[in-house]
C-alpha cells in the first residue's frame, strides 16, 4: 500500500490491532528452545528484556510495564531525569528489544517447554531458634533482664512564637459626585 495509507492506518488502529505491534525479538537461547519456529513473541510484564537499540543500549533488565495504547514498553533501569530531577522511565519500541528470559503464562507453556521460564524464587522460612534448655540458670537473671540506661528526657519544645496582629490596610475613601 501506499506509504500514507500505512500511516494512517497505523495511528488509526483499534487497541486489539495495536498489541500486535508489541512483538519482540526472541534471542537464539530462547529459539532453540520452541515447539514451532518463531522468530518474535508479544512481549509482556514480568519478561527480561536486553536494550539493543536507544537509551541503555545493552542493559538487561525486567519489563516493568507495557502500554498497549503508545504501542511503547517500559523497562526497569532505563531512566531519564526530568529539570526537576526526578527519574521517569524512558519508553522503548518493543522492536529494539530482545527477550532474554520469560514469565509463565498459559499460552507460552503450549509454545516452549517447562525449564525456559524464570523460576521465582521462594523464600525460605527462617529456622526457629531452639527454646533455651530448662537448666538450673533459668532463674539466674538474664542480661536482658538488667535495668536499661535511663535515657535523656526529651527536650522540651520552644513556645510558639506570638504573632503581632496585622494593621488593618485602610480602605480608599471614593468621592462621589452628585450627578447635575
Amino acid at each position: 500500500m501506499k506509504p500514507d495509507t500505512e500511516r494512517k492506518k497505523y495511528h488509526s488502529e483499534k487497541i486489539h490491532k495495536r498489541k500486535n505491534r508489541l512483538r519482540c525479538h526472541l534471542s537464539k537461547e530462547l529459539r532453540s528452545k520452541l515447539k514451532a519456529k518463531k522468530r518474535s513473541l508479544l512481549v509482556r510484564k514480568g519478561d527480561s528484556v536486553k536494550v539493543l537499540r536507544g537509551p541503555g543500549k545493552g542493559k538487561t533488565a525486567k519489563v516493568s510495564k507495557v502500554s498497549t495504547v503508545k504501542r511503547k514498553v517500559y523497562v526497569e533501569g532505563v531512566v531519564s531525569k526530568t529539570a526537576r530531577g526526578k527519574e521517569v522511565q524512558m519508553a522503548l519500541e518493543a522492536s529494539n528489544l530482545m527477550l532474554m528470559g520469560l514469565e509463565s503464562t498459559k499460552e507460552r507453556k503450549e509454545i516452549f517447554s517447562e525449564d525456559i521460564f524464570m523460576k521465582k524464587e521462594k523464600p525460605k522460612p527462617a529456622k526457629k531458634a531452639e527454646a533455651p534448655k530448662a537448666d538450673a540458670k533459668k532463674d539466674a537473671p538474664k542480661k536482658s533482664d538488667a535495668p536499661k540506661a535511663k535515657a535523656e528526657p526529651a527536650k522540651p519544645a520552644p513556645p510558639p512564637k506570638a504573632e503581632a496582629p496585622m494593621p488593618k490596610a485602610e480602605e480608599p475613601k471614593s468621592e462621589v459626585k452628585p450627578a447635575k
